[in-house]
């Protein structure tokens, strides 16, 4: 007996994500995350948020619900540069 295999579109197997409408946002703050990296460099990492989308739905509690769309922004340092960094933060504050 030969066994048929079905073709699966990629298509089917996307998630059926909410709808919603795009709307307008502005940053408050965007920290950056700094790890010190066994070859002797610091990684910095953030999270910048590109688009929002509010669904129009919400969660159990009420809240609404909204997609983001996000891309991440890497820094390569060395730890002079780390340094110089964290002490001209620390006096601006």
């Amino acid at each position: 007996m030969v066994k048929q295999h079905q073709t699966i579109s990629c298509k089917n197997l996307q998630p059926q994500l909410p709808q919603g409408k795009a709307i307008g946002f502005k940053p408050l703050t965007e920290e950056w995350n700094y790890y010190s990296i066994d070859d002797g460099y610091v990684l910095g990492v953030k999270l910048v948020l590109t688009k929002v989308i509010k669904t129009g739905q919400t969660d159990p509690s009420g809240a609404p619900i909204y997609i983001i769309q996000h891309q991440p922004a890497i820094q390569v340092l060395t730890h002079e540069e780390y340094r110089n960094i964290t002490s001209r933060s620390t006096i601006q504050k």
